[in-house]
């Protein structure tokens, strides 16, 4: 298949492109390096239609036809003219009625993915197609049952395919018809855009705003004891009709967002669950509000924080804070990563935390905005609601280990809500407290269908138990914390020095006392060795006071025991310096 579009260029990355080759520098492997799309093809549609389409979207959207060059400076090659090589993949003639395009697309998605990452210096977009023979309508030309179009995430992120399969149905249908408006902006004019002295003063607030939300994100968002030995990875996928007919409902009557209902009612859940009342939730910024940008097919998409204080209010105002605090995250979801990650390292250090900057919440729905013409939305009955919920459907799956403990990604809220929860960590989160997770989200979705809720309206509608947490739990720096696997932290990563962690000692709390041996002489080489490892230990946290002492006394678990101090400190300080004989 050939296209030809308007120009050919080059220049550097933008913010989203730069984001997303970071990432892939780190993950060129990963599950989710590429985005894969299944294209809606109607009845009769020949592999020449499906062509035709695709050239006419790689020819509008320069990303689809640009390539990458990695390096100290990376670089955005733009071709004017080329050729993109579509599989064709035949099946047995069948009655169209019976054909399972779901299964087809399922398995197109799988032999898109088995071509491995994509290669820099190659043509992000890769399509594949499932056909069967025609008939007299279609003079015989084999025709499309599936299709599914596949995107480095370099050159498309989830809305931007939202965007991509909307203007091919549009195209598909219509073999004269161009998307509606000019041309959207290429990702090439925005880095440009990006590097005026609006944008770099803006950028400056951003990361202000990210320095403060650093200070007060804990580095376990779902702090819970381990339940089980060993881990695992799940997944699982709630659709249900219920929750549909009750989110439309809220939205109306809150006139806010979809994903904002859902937003709130997946908080109010976590605050029950965890007792934690602020919940500072990294999320995915699509970074489309601006009016520029809606139709911008390229890496947008960029961590966000949004932080929501669950406490007694109803879940109508509950709602409408989170609508706010997206609207407050979009504003500060676009920034240089480098810069970021360096502000997020000098809070680490400090705090003795390590953040996980993967989404907990990540919001796949493109929506217009409020709920403008929405305000009608009938009020299902309680009779109606029974009937839909016993069509719910849970589908467990499973998938490549993450690196965050717990995550919502919103699907579909259409008709009907599909809502997915991702635990890393099967041996803190196993499959069927996943499943409990995703039913309470639901059931406070339809409480809140018929009327709002108050605060005690909305515990007893959450069907999950706070989590009990004995005497061996702390609260310190907001982060619900275990000495047990401090002590563990201690015990992997500074074996020879005998430390030990006690929760408070002369009014300083979490102290470790240890013994100095030649790699750890210093309460600053004791907290870096520490803090290299804590990612690993969702419940714990880094000391927050090292005393180095000779050696290991006869009673180690007694503070008082530990004598012949060399040093002590917070180990936060620059240089590791021998600081002398004791």
């Amino acid at each position: 298949m050939r296209f030809s579009g308007t120009r050919s260029a080059e220049g550097p990355l933008n913010i989203g492109q730069y984001n997303i080759l970071q990432w892939l520098r780190r993950e060129s492997e990963q599950f989710f390096a590429a985005v894969a799309g299944e294209l809606d093809v109607p009845a009769a549609t020949v592999v020449d239609d499906v062509a035709q389409a695709l050239a006419v979207l790689i020819e509008r959207h320069e990303g689809l036809r640009t390539t990458y060059l990695d390096g100290a400076e990376p670089q955005q090659f733009v071709q004017a003219t080329g050729e993109l090589v579509v599989e064709v993949y035949a099946i047995e003639a069948a009655d169209p009625q019976l054909v399972d395009r779901a299964s087809l697309a399922r398995d197109l998605t799988r032999r898109l993915r088995a071509a491995g990452a994509y290669r820099i210096g190659e043509l992000p977009v890769r399509v594949a197609l499932a056909v069967s023979s025609g008939d007299a309508s279609t003079s015989s030309a084999e025709v499309v049952q599936a299709a599914v179009i596949g995107c480095s995430h370099l050159a498309v992120d989830y809305q931007a395919m939202e965007i991509i399969k909307r203007e091919f149905a549009d195209l598909i249908r219509d073999r004269g018809a161009r998307p509606a408006g000019g041309p959207p902006i290429q990702p090439l004019d925005l880095a440009a855009l990006e590097r005026t002295p609006k944008a770099l003063r803006h950028e400056e607030t951003v990361l202000s705003y990210w320095k403060e939300r650093f200070s007060r994100m804990p580095q376990c968002l779902y702090p819970v004891p381990r339940v089980a030995a060993g881990t695992g990875s799940v997944s699982v996928e709630m659709t249900s009709t219920a929750a549909g007919m009750a989110l439309r409902a809220v939205t109306a009557r809150t006139r806010t967002s979809r994903a904002s209902v859902v937003l709130a009612a997946i908080g109010a859940v976590l605050s029950h669950r965890t007792g934690v009342r602020e919940l500072v939730l990294p999320t995915l910024s699509a970074n489309r509000f601006e009016p520029h940008l809606r139709q911008h097919v390229g890496s947008l998409a960029q961590l966000a924080s949004i932080t929501l204080t669950v406490s007694d209010t109803t879940f109508d105002r509950l709602v409408r804070q989170a609508w706010a605090a997206v609207v407050d995250a979009s504003r500060h979801g676009r920034y240089d990563v480098d810069r970021q990650s360096a502000i997020a390292r000098r809070i680490e250090h400090e705090r003795g935390v390590v953040f996980d900057c993967e989404p907990l919440f990540n919001n796949l729905v493109i929506e217009s905005g409020r709920a403008a013409g929405r305000a009608t939305a009938p009020v299902p009955t309680p009779d109606e609601l029974v009937a839909a919920r016993r069509t719910t459907q849970l589908r467990r799956q499973p998938m490549p280990a993450g690196t965050t403990l717990i995550r919502f990604d919103l699907y579909g809220t259409d008709g009907q809500l599909r809502l997915g929860c991702w635990s890393s960590d099967t041996g803190r989160i196993p499959d069927d407290e996943v499943e409990s997770l995703l039913l309470a989200v639901e059931n406070l979705l339809i409480a809140a269908g018929s009327a709002d809720l108050g605060a005690r309206g909305i515990r007893d509608s959450i069907p999950l138990s706070p989590v009990q947490r004995g005497p061996g739990w702390r609260l310190v720096d907001g982060c619900w914390i275990e000495l047990a696997e401090v002590q563990r932290l201690l015990d992997d990563n500074l074996p020879s020095t005998g430390a030990r962690i006690f929760a408070e000692v002369d009014g300083l709390p979490l102290v470790a006392h240890l013994a100095r041996t030649e790699a750890i002489r210093t309460p600053e080489q004791a907290h870096a060795a520490c803090l290299a490892a804590v990612k690993a230990y969702p419940t714990a946290m880094t000391p927050r006071h090292y005393v180095i002492c000779e050696r290991v006394p006869d009673d180690p678990d007694d503070p008082a025991a530990w004598r012949d101090v060399c040093s002590q400190g917070s180990g936060r300080t620059v240089g590791t310096g021998d600081p002398g004989p004791c």
